[in-house]
């Protein structure tokens, strides 16, 4: 039978151990300094409950928010290489989407986002001006939710390509 002791020493250890390679993999990341207080990375965890704004009919679950000296900050991670013309629009605009529901459930605006591609971050400022526009783009969904018909709103053959709706598309592109 081993000692107490010896047991506690080899589980602190193994702790350490998995604590060490999280924190390696955060800051390779991108993340910046501060407490990890929400993350929906981790698919061995349990699922990570999404943030809601029921004021805004609004849900979603950023991959990460952390606690830093200047707030919470969302941080969204892709896969993916950015452009070299900066953040993609559609990407851009889902982090704002999570800072506003870090606003709405916190009761404190982020001062930014972080989107962070394969080859590189950014930073993306939250303003009252941004927020505003999620708000109207969600009432713009809103409002098309009732309408007979909603019309498609880009010429990229590669998202109709995708596109779930397709089958049933008469706005598809060949």
């Amino acid at each position: 039978m081993m000692p107490a002791v010896f047991v506690l020493s080899i589980l602190f250890a193994l702790a350490f151990l998995i604590w060490a390679n999280a924190n390696v993999r955060i800051s390779r990341i991108g993340i910046p300094e501060g407490r990890v207080v929400y993350q929906d990375v981790e698919r061995r965890r349990t699922v990570a409950r999404p943030l809601v704004s029921l004021r805004h009919g609004l849900t979603g679950k950023p991959d990460y928010v952390v606690e830093t000296n200047v707030g919470l900050i969302p941080i969204e991670v892709k896969s993916r290489g950015c452009g070299p013309s900066g953040p993609y629009a559609g990407d851009a605009a889902q982090l704002t989407a999570y800072c506003v529901l870090v606003e709405d459930t916190t009761g404190v605006a982020p001062a930014y986002g972080i989107v962070q591609y394969a080859n590189r971050s950014w930073r993306i400022p939250y303003t009252r001006h941004d927020r505003e526009q999620v708000v109207q783009i969600l009432g713009q969904i809103r409002d098309s939710c009732g309408s007979q018909s909603v019309h498609r709103n880009h010429t990229q053959p590669g998202r109709c390509r995708a596109c779930g709706f397709r089958s049933v598309c008469d706005e598809r592109l060949e």
